[in-house]
C-alpha cells in the first residue's frame, strides 16, 4: 500500500509544468545528442563536416528555447495556428519517414533507440504542457519509430515498444493532483478570487494562473485547458483583475472532463440496477395479482449517481459552481454541463440496447423501457445530482435541470410524434396509443415537483404528444366503441359518424393553431379513411339489402365529406383536392349500386322478350304477368324507401330525378305496347300513370334525419 501511494505521489509530481519542463528539455538534450552520434543520421546526412555542424547547434539550440519558452496551455490558442502547425508536422514527419525508410539499411544501433525514446518523451511533456494540436501526433510518430526499430533487431522486442509506448500514454492521462489539493488550493489564499456588484470576477492579491496541460478535453467539451496549479506570480493586469470568468470555467471544464473519466464504472452499475428494475417492472405486467406480490420490484435508486461519483470530484465541482452562479456565467457553462450529462444518458442507453428509431413493436417496446427508466432513475438522479451542486440556487439548479432534462426528452417525443404519424394505423390505435400514454405522465407528474412541473420548457413538449394521444384515444373509442351499436334502420347517419366527425371539429376549434403545422393532421385524415372503413363494414353487416346499405354509405359518407370541408385549418395543411375526388367516388360508386340494386331491377319487369312466332295470348298473358309484378314491387318499394332517409336535400332531389330518368322512360313505352295488345282493357290493368309514378317518387326519403339522430341516442 505504500509503494501504491509512493508510486502515486511520483508520478503527480512528474505531472507538475516546472517538472515536465525540466523532463522535456533533458529528454530533447539527450535525443539530439544521441540522434548526432546515430548511425541513422550518418545513413541520411552522410559524415559531419563543419557547416553541418553549424546547422545542427543552431538547430538543437531552438529546440531547447523553444522547450523551455514554450507558451503555457490556453483555451485562447487560434484554431487556425493549430491547424497549420499540425499540417506542417505532418509534412515534416512524412518526408522524414520517406528518406529514413529507403536510406537507412540494417539495424538501428543504440543511439537510435535512445534518441527515438527520448525524443518521444519530449513530446509527452509538450503535450501536456501546451496544446497546438501537433504534440501527441509526434509522441506517436517516435513511439511507432521506436517501435519499428525495435521489431528490425528482434521481433519479439515489439513488447518492449508497446510497453513503453503504453507506459507515456497512461503517463499523459494521468491526473495532475490529487482532488483534495485541489480542492484545497481553490479553499486556499494562494488565490483570492471576489465577485463584484457587477458579475466580474477579480484577485485581491497579485497572482496569476499557470495552467498545466493534462489532455485534450475531447469531442463532447471542444479543445479545452486541464488541470492546472496555482502559483503566485508578481504580475498583474493593468486594472487587478483577470479575465471574466476564465479561471472558473477552465476550473469548471476540467472537472466535468475527470467525471466524464468515472463514465466507465459508472455507466455499467446504473445500467444493471436499471436491468434489474426493468425487468422486475415489466415481468410484473404479464403476471396476475398473486404472482405480482411474490415479486420483489426494487425500489428506484435516486442517489445512485451521487453514491458512485467521487466525493472529493463533486465537491470541487461545487464550489466551482458556486462561483459561476455568484459570477454570472451559467449560461456560458450551461451547454457544457447538459452535453455530459446527456453523454452520460446516452451511454446508458446504448449499454442496456434501447436504441429506437422505427416504429415497430419491438422499438415501441424500446422506447416504453426507456421511459420508465428516465422517469424512475435517470430524471431523479439528475434532480438529485442538480440539488447538490447548485445548494442555495435554486433558480440556477432549476434551470440546469431544465436543460439537461430537455436534452433527454428530445429523442421520446419525436419518436411518439413520428409514431403516431406513420406506420399502421390500426395497430397503432389498438396497441401502441394505449401503452404511450402512462409512461409519459410518469416521465413529468412523478419524477417532478407540481411547483416544478410548471416552470420546466421541455413539460410543455411531453404535454403536447399527451394531447395528441389523448385525441387519437377519444377518435378510436368513438370509432370502435365497446358497447354493441343498434342498427340504423333507416340507412341514416350513424351515431358514430357524427360523434367522430364532431369531436374532429372540436379538435380543430381547441388545438388547431397548435397543430396547423404538424403532420399530426394527417394522422386525422387517416383517421377519418379508417371511420370510412369501419362504416362500409357496419353497413355489410347492418342490411341484408343492397340497396338500404348503399343509402347508408351515401349518407355518411356525404356527412363526412361536408364536415371535412368545413374545417378551417392553417394554410400549410388542408385535404387535397386528391382526398376529396376520392371521397366522392366512393359516394358515386354507392348511388350507382343503389340505382342498379333498387330500380334496375324495376326496369327488368318492363322487358317483354318474345319472338315473332309466339302466339298473341302468350304475349298477353306474359305482359300482364309483368305489370302485375312491376306494381307490386314498385308499390312496396316506395313504401319501404318512404321511411328510408337521404340527409342531404339535394342529393335526395339528384336520386328521385335519376330514378325518373331510368324508369318513367322504359314505363311509358312498355304501357304504349300494353295498349296495343289490350286496346281499351288495358286501363282495367295499368294501375299506376306517369303522374302517380312521380308522386310515389317525390314521397321516398321522407324520414328525418335528424329527429332520428334524437331516437338513436335514447337507444
Amino acid at each position: 500500500m505504500q509503494t501504491l501511494i509512493m508510486l502515486n505521489q511520483i508520478l503527480r509530481w512528474l505531472k507538475r509544468p516546472k517538472v515536465l519542463r525540466l523532463v522535456c528539455l533533458a529528454s530533447s538534450v539527450v535525443g539530439l545528442l544521441c540522434y548526432a552520434l546515430s548511425s541513422s543520421f550518418k545513413y541520411l546526412l552522410g559524415n559531419w563536416s563543419w557547416w553541418k555542424m553549424l546547422i545542427y547547434i543552431v538547430f538543437s539550440f531552438i529546440i531547447c528555447l523553444a522547450v523551455l519558452f514554450t507558451p503555457a496551455r490556453s483555451s485562447s490558442t487560434s484554431l487556425r495556428l493549430e491547424a497549420h502547425l499540425a499540417f506542417l508536422v505532418l509534412i515534416i514527419t512524412s518526408v522524414y519517414s520517406f528518406f529514413f525508410d529507403n536510406v537507412v539499411k540494417g539495424k538501428p544501433d543504440a543511439y537510435s533507440l535512445i534518441s527515438c525514446a527520448a525524443f518521444a518523451t519530449m513530446s509527452l511533456g509538450l503535450s501536456n504542457l501546451t496544446q497546438f494540436g501537433f504534440q501527441i501526433d509526434l509522441l506517436y510518430f517516435f513511439c511507432g519509430g521506436l517501435t519499428v526499430q525495435l521489431m528490425k533487431i528482434k521481433l519479439w522486442l515489439v513488447t518492449v515498444g508497446g510497453g513503453f509506448t503504453y507506459s507515456l500514454l497512461q503517463l499523459r492521462h494521468y491526473p495532475s493532483y490529487t482532488q483534495g489539493e485541489n480542492l484545497q488550493l481553490l479553499n486556499q489564499n494562494h488565490v483570492i478570487i471576489q465577485v463584484d456588484d457587477s458579475g466580474r470576477i477579480s484577485s485581491s492579491s497579485p497572482v496569476i494562473m499557470e495552467q498545466q496541460a493534462n489532455a485534450d478535453v475531447g469531442s463532447t467539451l471542444g479543445t479545452s485547458p486541464e488541470d492546472g496549479d496555482l502559483i503566485q506570480s508578481n504580475s498583474t493586469s493593468e486594472n487587478g483583475s483577470v479575465d471574466d470568468g476564465l479561471f472558473v470555467q477552465q476550473q469548471f471544464i476540467n472537472c466535468i472532463k475527470e467525471l466524464e473519466k468515472e463514465n466507465q464504472m459508472l455507466v455499467p452499475m446504473v445500467c444493471s440496477h436499471v436491468e434489474k428494475y426493468l425487468k422486475a417492472v415489466f415481468d410484473s405486467n404479464d403476471k396476475d395479482k398473486d404472482q405480482i406480490q411474490m415479486l420483489e420490484v426494487p425500489v428506484p435508486d435516486v442517489n445512485l449517481v451521487m453514491d458512485a461519483l467521487p466525493f472529493e470530484i463533486i465537491s470541487r465541482l461545487k464550489e466551482i459552481v458556486k462561483l459561476i452562479v455568484e459570477g454570472g456565467f451559467t449560461e456560458e457553462c450551461s451547454d457544457i454541463y447538459s452535453k455530459w450529462r446527456k453523454e452520460f444518458a446516452e451511454q446508458c442507453r446504448r449499454t442496456l440496447g434501447l436504441q429506437f428509431q422505427t416504429p415497430k413493436d419491438e422499438d415501441v417496446e424500446k422506447w416504453l423501457k426507456t421511459c420508465k427508466a428516465t422517469s424512475k432513475i435517470l430524471f431523479p438522479n439528475e434532480r438529485r445530482l442538480c440539488d447538490y451542486l447548485f445548494s442555495g440556487f435554486s433558480v440556477a439548479a432549476d434551470a440546469f435541470f431544465d436543460k439537461v432534462c430537455k436534452e433527454l426528452t428530445i429523442g421520446l417525443v419525436s419518436f411518439a410524434d413520428t409514431t403516431m404519424t406513420t406506420g399502421n394505423l390500426p395497430n397503432l390505435l389498438f396497441n401502441i396509443v394505449p401503452k404511450m400514454s402512462k409512461p409519459l405522465v410518469e416521465l413529468t407528474r412523478e419524477s417532478i415537483s407540481p411547483i416544478l412541473f410548471r416552470k420546466l420548457s421541455f413539460v410543455n413538449d411531453i404535454q403536447g404528444v399527451r394531447q395528441r394521444l389523448a385525441i387519437l384515444n377519444k377518435l378510436r373509442e368513438l370509432t370502435y366503441p365497446n358497447n354493441v351499436q343498434a342498427p340504423v334502420t333507416d340507412g341514416g347517419l350513424h351515431l358514430i359518424t357524427k360523434k367522430a366527425m364532431d369531436h374532429i371539429h372540436k379538435i380543430e376549434q381547441k388545438f388547431g393553431y397548435r397543430f396547423a403545422n404538424s403532420s399530426f393532421w394527417v394522422v386525422i385524415g387517416r383517421m377519418i379513411e379508417l371511420l370510412e372503413s369501419e362504416l362500409e363494414a357496419k353497413s355489410k353487416d347492418f342490411y341484408a339489402d343492397p340497396a338500404l346499405s348503399s343509402v347508408f354509405m351515401i349518407n355518411n359518407l356525404s356527412y363526412i365529406e361536408q364536415k371535412t370541408h368545413d374545417l378551417q385549418f392553417d394554410d400549410d395543411f388542408q385535404f387535397d383536392d386528391d382526398w376529396f375526388r376520392t371521397n366522392k367516388a366512393k359516394v358515386e360508386e354507392n348511388y350507382n349500386l343503389y340505382l342498379r340494386s333498387s330500380w334496375n331491377k324495376m326496369v327488368d319487369f318492363l322487358k317483354v322478350e318474345t319472338n315473332e312466332l309466339a302466339e298473341a295470348d302468350v304475349v298477353a298473358e306474359l305482359m300482364k304477368e309483368k305489370l302485375n309484378l312491376f306494381n307490386l314491387h314498385f308499390e312496396e318499394t316506395c313504401t319501404i324507401q318512404s321511411t328510408w332517409t337521404v340527409s342531404d336535400k339535394r342529393l335526395k332531389e339528384r336520386i328521385v330525378k335519376s330514378i325518373e330518368e331510368i324508369l318513367l322512360p322504359e314505363y311509358g313505352k312498355f304501357c304504349d305496347r300494353f295498349r296495343v295488345v289490350f286496346g281499351n282493357q288495358a286501363y282495367h290493368y295499368i294501375k299506376f300513370g306517369f303522374l302517380d309514378i312521380q308522386n310515389c317518387l317525390s314521397h321516398l326519403f321522407l324520414l328525418d334525419d335528424e329527429m332520428t339522430l334524437e331516437d338513436k341516442k335514447t337507444v
